[in-house]
């Protein structure tokens, strides 16, 4: 038994500077778990066995990955942000499952909200520039 706390505790010291990562990632797990329980339960949809068993895949997965990914950035390739590019995908798509049962729970979408709101707001003429330097940039291209 002593051996095993040894290796734990070895293992734990060695996966320190990844733990807030993996907390991120299991946290967003969760809300997603979270809010797509509730948008199954609102619309009278059976929660199945097999969705949560995708959850519990997702947790381990997840947090593999981007240990594999902290481990390669930090002993083979320490030029490139591993970690941070798979974690940032990562974190996206389980952002994007959140909104996605945010927008089914209360019909709005917060992507659009938010440009709507940035639209409204003394932002829309540098929004407007941009686009418009974007524009201007492809027709030249075009060209």
């Amino acid at each position: 038994m002593e051996k095993v706390i040894k290796f734990l505790f070895w293992l734990l010291a060695l996966m320190s500077p990844v733990n807030a990562v993996m907390v991120t990632m299991v946290f967003l797990i969760i809300v997603d778990f979270i809010t797509g329980a509730y948008v199954s339960i609102r619309n009278h949809i059976p929660i199945r066995s097999s969705r949560i068993g995708h959850t519990i895949s997702k947790f381990f997965i997840y947090n593999l990955v981007i240990l594999a990914a902290f481990f390669l950035e930090q002993y083979i390739v320490n030029e490139v942000p591993f970690l941070k590019i798979i974690a940032g995908f990562i974190a996206i798509t389980e952002i994007k499952s959140i909104l996605e049962n945010y927008n089914t729970i209360y019909g709005v979408n917060p992507f659009k909200a938010l440009i709507n709101f940035i639209k409204l707001s003394p932002l829309k003429d540098t929004i407007e520039t941009l686009t418009e330097d974007d524009e201007s940039k492809q027709n030249t291209d075009s060209e």
